[in-house]
């Protein structure tokens, strides 16, 4: 979907979307090393438990809400930041390895330590692949909200959201990236259904019209960037090892990845699968109680209320 739109943005940028222009100088300079991960928050002393928080394609880890604040000493938050956001540069794009690679080294830093690893949708084949890099020795929990699946799964939601793109662009009555994105935003949120429900699709138009101006959309290259290395995943011999304890959080309706295919990797990985009864791709959105389950995983009091 976003390599789809990548092309359909409006005349001007969104400014949290646009980097900067290089002077001519810098043009010819060695590119610096881009800092994959950064340090959102860290509570007094040397850390005890570290909490990655790496969130979806076109998304910050502003997701994830009070989970980037530390909860005590010795807890230390760090994000992951998608290419063009927040600072970022544009290029290079993402790729999973790298920053898989970039979690694992940061977390050897402190051995001691013990790790919590959250990614939504995109993130989420990051964060199983850097369990799979820290390894069995350390005690690390993952949390995948509205994961991806590896190869097919991405080309299979590409072909899924190209129809309901259009189908959204149909509904706008425009091509423009904002008022299709605006319009596909619904389905997001609910599913493919999200018009059958009265009280849903109020719900949908309601969160829609209040959220239009603030979404981060897929232009100038921006969805390629975050996108294009999800088409070659496949899970990792270390990722299948890694011993790591992986809750999958996933909505019964999501519309990007289908909960039969999240299923198979689950039972691939031995981890345990929540399927919230309604819940779309945006959880995080329309489900927020659902931090309340993230962290009974993450606390070790894990209770499947809202499970199937």
């Amino acid at each position: 979907m976003g390599l789809m739109l990548a092309g359909c943005g409006p005349a001007r940028q969104p400014s949290e979307v646009t980097p900067p222009a290089p002077r001519a100088e810098q043009m010819a300079e060695t590119p610096k090393p881009v800092t994959l991960i950064h340090e959102v928050a860290r509570g007094k002393g040397r850390p005890g438990r570290i909490t990655y928080l790496i969130p979806g394609a076109l998304s910050t880890a502003q997701i994830f809400g009070r989970l980037r604040k530390p909860s005590g000493p010795g807890h230390l938050v760090m994000e992951y930041r998608f290419p063009g956001l927040e600072g970022q540069p544009l290029d290079p794009p993402m790729r999973v390895a790298q920053v898989a690679a970039a979690i694992a080294r940061h977390a050897a830093l402190y051995p001691q330590a013990d790790i919590e690893i959250l990614g939504f949708s995109t993130g989420g084949a990051i964060a199983i692949e850097a369990a799979g890099l820290i390894g069995p020795a350390r005690k690390t929990r993952v949390v995948v909200l509205s994961g991806v699946t590896p190869f097919p799964g991405a080309y299979e939601s590409g072909a899924r959201g190209m129809v309901a793109v259009g189908a959204s662009a149909l509904a706008a009555g425009s091509l423009t990236a904002r008022a299709v994105w605006g319009e596909y935003y619904k389905v997001l949120l609910y599913g493919y259904g999200w018009r059958k429900d009265p009280t849903i699709r109020r719900l949908a138009e309601r969160r829609a019209a209040r959220d239009r101006d603030y979404l981060i959309l897929p232009v100038k290259g921006l969805g390629r960037a975050h996108t294009s290395d999800l088409l070659g995943w496949t899970l990792s011999q270390a990722a299948r090892s890694s011993g790591a304890e992986i809750l999958f959080l996933h909505g019964s309706e999501d519309p990007v990845f289908s909960p039969g295919g999240v299923a198979r990797l689950a039972r691939r990985l031995d981890a345990t699968l929540c399927v919230v009864p309604g819940g779309g791709h945006l959880m995080l959105v329309t489900h927020p109680q659902i931090l309340l389950r993230i962290e009974d995983f993450l606390r070790g009091r894990w209770q499947a209320q809202e499970c199937r």
